[in-house]
């Protein structure tokens, strides 16, 4: 499907949040939000749906696949079980695991909080085509050590640390990453018809 990008937005947001932005660029938005019926859901359904929105539509060279917080974190638990993701991958603010911010009295655990670092260390995350990371210097959601050490794991992947930026990243920046990010998806959609 061309100028088709499957999104997973984070907890409570909408898909129009960071869809609007991806339509304004020429893309249609296709994706799970985290406010709806799917929200409700165990998790382990959600990753079955997620992996069947991929396995039916999004499967090919060039796809591009957009996580934002823990709509990241469900998508890299669903790309986990399976073989390597052929298209592309910009994951924003992902959760990536626990997190914990003593300062703030702030903790995450998510389900499966250490499965993406241990497949990661054991070297048995299926590596995609393509994989991008921004993440806030000063993420409390998205630890940036963490991000860091995931990313080392996975040869090949893009981990980029933003100075003086929280798990909130900053709109104009967004817009920046995602216009780059979708650009080149186009370009290797284009270079593959």
């Amino acid at each position: 499907m061309k100028n088709a990008v499957y999104l997973l937005p984070g907890r409570g947001n909408r898909l129009r949040d960071l869809g609007d932005l991806v339509t304004r660029l020429g893309f249609d938005v296709y994706g799970r939000e985290l406010a709806s019926s799917f929200a409700r859901l165990g998790f382990a359904d959600q990753i079955r749906l997620i992996q069947h929105d991929l396995a039916s539509t999004f499967w090919h060279p060039g796809a591009p696949l957009i996580g934002h917080s823990y709509g990241a974190y469900l998508l890299l638990h669903a790309l986990a079980d399976r073989e390597s993701f052929p298209g592309r991958i910009l994951l924003l603010a992902p959760v990536l695991g626990a997190a914990t911010d003593l300062k703030r009295f702030y903790l995450s655990r998510p389900p499966r909080a250490d499965k993406l670092m241990q497949l990661a260390h054991n070297h048995e995350f299926p590596i995609p085509q393509f994989l991008e990371v921004h993440t806030g210097a000063l993420d409390d959601g998205c630890d940036p050590a963490l991000a860091r050490q995931w990313g080392s794991l996975l040869p090949g992947s893009r981990i980029v640390i933003v100075p003086d930026q929280g798990h909130r990243l900053a709109p104009a920046y967004v817009r920046r990453v995602l216009a780059q990010f979708l650009q080149a998806a186009d370009s290797a959609h284009a270079a593959r018809s």
